[in-house]
């Protein structure tokens, strides 16, 4: 699973490693690409940069070629 992640302010990727697998800032803010196995693991990452200090203002999931389909709704 992949996630595009917006922080305010500066980051460096080394900061989120091994999740984090690019890194671009324009100095107010820096967005992340994120690989995780699933969304519990993404909220463990998104904790870790609110640990940091990191105000996380955006997170979008990005499909990736050839990945299983989420699960449908619980009935």
């Amino acid at each position: 699973m992949r996630a595009v992640v917006v922080v305010a302010g500066d980051v460096d990727e080394r900061d989120v490693w091994p999740y984090a697998v690019w890194a671009d800032s324009d100095g107010t803010s820096t967005t992340l690409s994120i690989h995780v196995h699933d969304s519990q693991e993404l909220v463990g990452v998104l904790s870790a940069l609110t640990a940091l200090g990191l105000e996380v203002t955006s997170t979008q999931l990005i499909d990736e070629p050839g990945a299983p389909d989420p699960p449908g709704p619980i009935r």
